[in-house]
């Protein structure tokens, strides 16, 4: 493994493009509940709760006996550019951890534990600024990250609520933890440091080896073959510090890097808003394929399946493009699923007798779904293996 190295300061690190794209898509499809979600008061009666819960169940540190450690946290906000006053508290109880407890007009951390006495200096530098990052997610750029998630937890407590909402919701608040991560390592300049403190809050070591841990993290990245996060609230930790080693060894590459970290392969039961509005693209390109050709023209009953799946659907005279490299990245449940639309298409029209249903074939090998498209072809289409073979090898043969 190649030495780590540390980002100057300097800029600060811009919001990650999963929380900017989902901004976009609801700002754009959800115009009226964004909107509201804007310029509603709800959350007012939220920040009062929260104040109280702060009041009674921790103590509120005064400047004059942690003088050293509001210096520190000051030094952090003034990098980061946060003008709201700091409160910093300390919590009930043993476990080891710290969080921001969000109020728009002052930045109210509260550390729970000996999380403070535990810290190295720096590693604390880095808890503060991931701290304080949460607060800069929801007030910066008009607040609309924070619009985004407010809006979609709304949206998932509703009857009809469906499920990519509740996948969204959660990738953006571990998204959240990814940019809070990186602001932290950015803030204290030292990406050990930064890994060190995620190591140590989550396990309780006082004393952490970061390469050792990462050759750990990365086996364990290995092993689980692309599966993605399955944390609740936070990524794993392992997941977070080999996206802070990714970052810190070459920010241009780590946003992609960072979407098969978090988010694994996509899967038709795991699409969030993001990847659904993608494999509708991928779907309508694929049916603009398909009607593109010759042999499709005439079939007006090619035409009215397309519009059930989109009613403003129009044909073209050129095919699309096979995503290849899109399809060859998706899990088997989403080929399974092109390919059912490449068969379904190929037999609604009685008609068309077999050329439609030997172009699916060449089709499939177009946008690389031939396995996926072979299953379905000899079970549901009753075509046998050796069917599907034998159409395979003469459609071959005919290629050539």
């Amino acid at each position: 493994m190649s030495d780590l190295t540390e980002p100057k300061p300097g800029i600060i690190p811009d919001f990650l493009p999963y929380h900017k794209n989902l901004a976009d898509l609801l700002e754009r499809e959800e115009e009226g509940f964004w909107k509201w979600f804007a310029s509603d008061n709800m959350a007012a009666q939220t920040f009062d709760d929260h104040r109280l819960f702060l009041l009674k169940n921790s103590v509120r540190l005064d400047r004059a006996t942690y003088g050293e450690l509001f210096k520190q946290a000051q030094a952090v906000a003034d990098m980061l550019q946060i003008e709201a006053p700091l409160t910093i508290y300390q919590g009930q109880g043993d476990a080891r951890n710290a969080a921001l407890i969000f109020m728009p007009d002052t930045v109210n951390i509260i550390f729970h534990g000996d999380l403070i006495e535990f810290l190295e200096p720096e590693e604390l530098t880095a808890v503060l600024a991931h701290e304080m990052a949460h607060y800069m997610h929801h007030t910066r750029e008009d607040g609309r990250y924070f619009i985004v998630d407010r809006m979609l937890d709304w949206i998932c407590g509703e009857h009809g609520a469906h499920q990519a909402h509740a996948t969204s919701l959660w990738l953006s608040r571990l998204y959240q933890e990814i940019y809070a991560d990186r602001l932290g390592l950015f803030v204290s300049g030292n990406v050990k440091a930064s890994i060190s403190s995620l190591v140590k809050v989550g396990s309780g070591l006082s004393k952490v080896s970061v390469e050792a841990y990462l050759t750990q993290a990365r086996e364990a990245l290995e092993m689980a073959d692309g599966h993605g996060s399955e944390g609740f609230t936070h990524p794993e930790t392992y997941i977070r510090a080999i996206a802070l080693s990714n970052w810190a060894e070459d920010p241009a590459t780590a946003d992609e890097k960072l979407i098969q970290l978090v988010e694994g392969k996509a899967k038709l039961e795991r699409l969030d808003l993001l990847r659904q509005e993608t494999l509708s693209a991928t779907t309508r390109a694929l049916i603009t394929h398909i009607l593109a050709a010759d042999w499709a023209e005439e079939s007006e009953m090619l035409g009215a399946h397309a519009r059930t799946f989109f009613p403003d659907f129009e044909r073209q005279s050129e095919a699309e493009e096979a995503p290849k490299d899109d399809i060859a990245k998706m899990d088997d449940s989403l080929r399974d699923y092109l390919a059912f639309v490449l068969a379904d298409f190929a037999t609604v029209d009685p008609e068309l007798d077999d050329t439609s249903l030997m172009a699916a074939f060449d089709i499939s090998t177009e946008w690389g779904l031939e396995e996926a498209f072979d299953k379905i072809a000899a079970k549901d289409l009753k075509l046998k293996a050796k069917g599907v073979a034998k159409i395979r090898a003469e459609r071959a043969e005919a290629a050539t």
